[in-house]
């Protein structure tokens, strides 16, 4: 929001000498944020206007012209100066920027008295490019050639007056509870309450010096949750021409082109009023009707701008008899525009839902300084207020129009004003200040709330336009910003602290993470968002329950419109953008939660499951010269699953083949413990690294934290070690290829007795000498006693006993 002193002026008197930033330094402490002062002054310098009383042709130039220019001297008595043109847009009797001897224009350019082609010019015109101004700033016909002003305009007036660049101008950068800071009449209470002044609202009095309205328009409110006021008014014999200067300079000041009277006068009453308006050629509405409903299916608009809008019946728009005419809030249709052949105009003035203005101009991609307003909130009571506010001002600019007698105020459902109760204690006692009831009833009352007594209790009436006010703690902040925070002594709250801890989920969570860290992998965030795309890319088959996953109603982008249900794509999805920028060589983790909907739709808070996952690919060590490069494989994803299992003290568990669809089949394992999976690991099937682009071999792993959290972990047991000497067997064992060696060390530890110390797999071979369905496995078996050194007649009877359970499941001796 920009707003120009000079303007500001109108409605609260300031002391425009004052340094700008002092005031703005004020306001931004008493929470209206200054974001920056802009002198709009140019560095111009002996600019002023002149008439231009004679043309003649150059004598030795055909495109040059020689202007004799009515002016003022700089002691106000009447001189005329001669100045030579190659302006094709000049005639007599026109207003015009005249730069005088020893003139500056915005680019620090000198103007000097010369002659061109032999013929004294004492001066240049001026274009608004001299000014300062950009063409996006004017009406486009004034964007090229002379500037020409109006022909009321006085001569020897300053340029800088006359197009107010001796203005300052507040460039506001508010939060969006304070939508009533949206407009200059918002913005004067402010002013007023740091300047001690009183703000005077502008005097609206309409001449309706027509017909009656009845019978020349309607309005209809079809969807009232959507538009909850529409009103609007009739200006028959309207003169379509530029507005005057001052309603020019003044919009081109907050940031505003301006266009023509019409489209300039709602443009200006919703910056000084906070209400955005819309004005339609009432010749050009089908049925002279106004109807706000939803759009149906199918149906498009060509918008201001030209092009053409596709709405669904999400949005609101106005409509006439026979379809769209504008987009509620946002911005009208071409076919209904006010034109320089209007003639007869019909105004409208609305209170629309925020959200769904903010729904309906992210979806088409349009912003505009009405829809910004809708969003934020409108004054309902303002309504009114505007829409006659718009006719006055046509009026007093275009003394031709008449306005009808009427106004047109669908109104169903009026808004009550809110009240607030509290304390003088309560507001102190938030705020930690002994701030007296007199000193913070005056400070609302400044601000426009009405304060009665209710026993020890104080009841205030907010104003309408204050909307973000609903409790106590509003109050007590409107209090502390008016006082002044400096002023506000810092204390330290009473408080019984207690010593903090992280949950079990967050010290779990985070003792992944770090071993994760530790052993090389990088750790990632993505967004908690997924596409159904991924998961059908990971092949998983349908009625899968991760297929079942909550919807998001305004997702950031069409790439995420559902709460993700497995992290598997957003890491692969990493590791691609790695691979994008030639970083092949990947081990990346990620902890976080995924979600899952109990129902849908949702009927209570979903279920957050922690969990983690990585993806290992590509090289494991940088080039060298003193050994080869190796790539990464089934082993290393293993080591990482078994290094953080261990560091986390789970035991007891079994690996067993996986059965999830988007790994390799044999190249993949489960943890499993007590039958419920804690982690599963391997290869990706071939088909899902093709779905996704992914070259080469790819190792993926997934950890339930959460199953994690709910085992219940040995306590750590400490024992002497053994003072004897061990011993230690080999047992190659041909076993057939069904049985893993899972098994077969299972079987071994059972029947191995309470001397067997460790067991581990040194050898795997099948080929020659090997019968077919069958391979040779080779096991170390370490002994050890606590009580003396073992002798070989102890060990062999074990052994025995092993080769007889391994016989029970085809194995034997090789």
């Amino acid at each position: 929001m920009k707003a120009s002193l000079q303007w500001m002026n109108e409605y609260v008197p300031l002391d425009l000498a004052r340094p700008a930033q002092e005031l703005a330094d004020e306001l931004t402490q008493a929470g209206i944020p200054v974001e920056d002062v802009i002198s709009m002054d140019p560095g111009l310098k002996k600019i002023y206007t002149g008439k231009i009383v004679e043309i003649t042709k150059h004598p030795d130039a055909d495109k040059l012209q020689v202007c004799q220019v009515q002016c003022l001297d700089e002691d106000g008595a009447e001189i005329t100066k001669q100045i030579v043109t190659a302006a094709t847009n000049v005639a007599v009797g026109q207003i015009v920027p005249v730069a005088y001897h020893k003139s500056r224009l915005a680019d620090g350019t000198e103007i000097k008295k010369g002659k061109l082609r032999g013929v004294t010019s004492e001066g240049m015109f001026c274009s608004v490019a001299e000014f300062g101004l950009s063409k996006e700033q004017v009406r486009p016909e004034e964007a090229e050639g002379i500037y020409i002003f109006p022909e009321n305009t006085p001569i020897g007036l300053d340029i800088k007056e006359a197009l107010m660049l001796d203005d300052t101008v507040y460039e506001f950068e508010l939060t969006a509870n304070r939508a009533d800071c949206f407009s200059m009449v918002g913005l004067s209470r402010e002013f007023a309450i740091m300047t001690g002044k009183k703000a005077l609202f502008p005097v609206i009095m309409v001449n309706e010096n027509g017909n009656s309205i009845d019978g020349k328009a309607s309005v209809v409110i079809e969807n009232n949750e959507l538009c909850t006021r529409f009103t609007a008014r009739v200006v028959k014999n309207v003169t379509i021409e530029p507005s005057p200067l001052w309603m020019q300079n003044r919009l081109r000041n907050s940031g505003i082109r301006p266009t023509n009277n019409v489209v300039d006068v709602t443009n200006y009453v919703m910056l000084e009023l906070g209400q955005p308006m819309h004005a339609y050629d009432y010749d050009r509405v089908a049925g002279h009707t106004l109807i706000a409903r939803n759009a149906k299916a199918g149906e498009t608009l060509v918008t201001l701008d030209g092009s053409e809008r596709k709405l669904d019946e999400s949005m609101l728009v106005i409509a006439d008899s026979n379809g769209p005419i504008g987009i509620a809030g946002v911005m009208g249709g071409r076919d209904s525009e006010v034109t320089n052949d209007t003639t007869h105009v019909l105004l409208e003035a609305a209170v629309f839902n925020g959200p769904s203005i903010r729904r309906t101009s992210k979806a088409l991609g349009m912003r505009s300084e009405a829809s910004g307003r809708f969003e934020r909130g409108i004054n309902h009571k303002y309504t009114a207020y505007a829409i006659d506010r718009a006719a006055q001002l046509l009026q007093q600019i275009c003394p031709s129009c008449e306005v009808e007698v009427g106004v047109i105020d669908v109104y169903p459902t009026p808004v009550e004003q809110r009240t607030v109760t509290f304390t003088v204690d309560s507001v102190n006692d938030y705020l930690g200040t002994s701030i007296d009831k007199d000193r913070m009833v005056s400070i609302l009352t400044n601000l426009e709330f009405v304060i009665t007594q209710n026993g020890d209790a104080l009841d205030a009436l907010v104003p309408t336009w204050r909307d973000d006010v609903t409790g106590m703690p509003d109050i007590a902040e409107e209090v502390a910003r008016i006082y002044g925070y400096d002023n506000i002594v810092p204390t330290i709250p009473h408080a019984v602290l207690s010593s903090g801890g992280m949950t079990p989920k967050k010290a779990l969570t985070k003792q992944v993470t770090h071993y994760l860290a530790s052993v090389g992998l990088s750790q990632i965030i993505t967004f908690s968002f997924m596409h159904k795309d991924g998961l059908s890319n990971m092949m998983l088959p349908e009625g899968d329950s991760r297929y079942t996953a909550i919807p998001i109603l305004n997702p950031i982008s069409e790439e995420f419109p559902y709460m993700r249900t497995t992290l598997v794509p957003a890491v692969i999805e990493a590791a691609l953008r790695n691979m994008a920028q030639q970083n092949k060589d990947l081990w990346l983790f990620e902890t976080a939660n995924v979600y899952e909907p109990k129902a849908l739709p949702l009927v209570e808070v979903p279920h957050e499951r922690p969990m983690a996952c990585g993806i290992m690919m590509g090289k494991t060590t940088e080039p060298a010269w003193n050994e080869p490069q190796r790539e990464t494989d089934f082993y290393d994803v293993k080591g990482v699953v078994d290094g953080l299992l261990s560091n986390l003290g789970v035991v007891g568990y079994t690996i067993t083949p996986c059965g999830e669809s988007y790994y390799h089949p044999g190249v993949s394992a489960n943890y499993t413990i007590n039958g419920v999976t804690i982690a599963n690991f391997g290869e990706l099937h071939p088909q899902v690294s093709k779905n996704f682009d992914l070259p080469g071999k790819v190792y993926m792993f997934e950890i339930d934290l959460e199953a994690i959290l709910d085992l219940t972990m040995p306590e750590f047991k400490y024992q002497p070690f053994s003072k004897f000497p061990g011993t230690s067997r080999d047992l190659a064992i041909v076993a057939p290829v069904i049985v893993t060696s899972g098994e077969i060390m299972e079987l071994i530890n059972e029947h191995g007795g309470e001397y067997l110390h460790s067991v581990s797999i040194f050898d795997v071979y099948e080929g020659e000498h090997i019968e077919a369905g069958y391979r040779s496995l080779a096991y170390n078996l370490q002994f050890r006693s606590m009580e003396g050194t073992l002798n070989d007649e102890e060990i062999d009877g074990i052994i025995q006993n092993i080769i007889s359970a391994l016989n029970d499941k085809n194995c034997k001796l090789r």
